[in-house]
């Protein structure tokens, strides 16, 4: 299944994030904390990452099921190899199912990496590792359900775009990808170099991953439509 756009230059991207939004610092800011807590608390690149994966997992959770509950939706540049996709009920399930069993395997595969980052990153566990692990999931689902509950009772204005659901929360993997292949580098030279490198994937990471959340917080699909539309013309 793919989904055909028109291809986005990151500078009309990086157009779209308004720095003077106190949404806009307020995210920024969040990102920074986590860099200040991992100096503070000691907390670990290996956890820091745990926590934005149990995160990632859950945005996947909560997406199959918007998918699969789909009634209305549009199939604008959704394809199946060539052949163009029906709105149907069979297609908000077929997609609902691909999507699961691809982003799950993602995440699965992950999850293994994760499991022996800490010997690279030479990021031994803290002891309040694991209770930010939890309260950070718990608060992050509470809020998504909240968040989730809200958007289903609002009257969109114009169908949902079955492709761009779908594709959407794949942003969120691209940050712990290169900082899984950076920070193993990393972490190699901190081994050969007997060096703690964990502060140092940790702002790897946070970085990387300031950049994506700009991006998908600042991101108007309407305003890039008319762009490309634009372009394309």
């Amino acid at each position: 299944m793919k989904s055909d756009k028109p291809r986005i230059k990151l500078s009309e991207l990086w157009s779209q994030v308004d720095f003077s939004k106190t949404s806009t610092l307020s995210l920024i800011f969040s990102n920074l904390l986590v860099i200040f807590f991992a100096i503070v608390d000691g907390i670990s690149a290996n956890e820091v990452l745990w926590i934005y994966w149990s995160q990632s997992v859950i945005i996947g959770i909560f997406n199959f099921i918007k998918m699969i509950t789909l009634k209305d939706f549009s199939t604008e540049g959704f394809k199946q190899g060539k052949k163009q996709m029906l709105p149907t009920r069979a297609t908000a399930i077929s997609s609902a199912v691909f999507f699961l069993f691809h982003y799950g395997f993602f995440h699965l595969i992950y999850a293994v990496f994760l499991g022996a980052f800490s010997e690279f990153s030479h990021s031994n566990g803290s002891s309040s590792g694991t209770k930010y692990f939890l309260i950070s999931a718990g608060m992050f689902f509470i809020s998504y359900l909240i968040e989730f509950i809200n958007s289903r009772k609002e009257q969109a204005e114009e169908l949902p775009n079955i492709g761009l659901i779908m594709f959407a929360p794949y942003a969120r993997i691209i940050p712990m990808h290169l900082t899984i292949i950076f920070g193993g580098f990393i972490g190699a030279a901190g081994s050969i170099f007997s060096t703690n490198t964990n502060l140092a994937i940790i702002v790897l990471f946070i970085g990387l991953k300031t950049v994506v959340d700009l991006f998908s917080h600042s991101i108007d699909f309407k305003k890039l439509k008319k762009q490309t539309a634009n372009v394309s013309d």
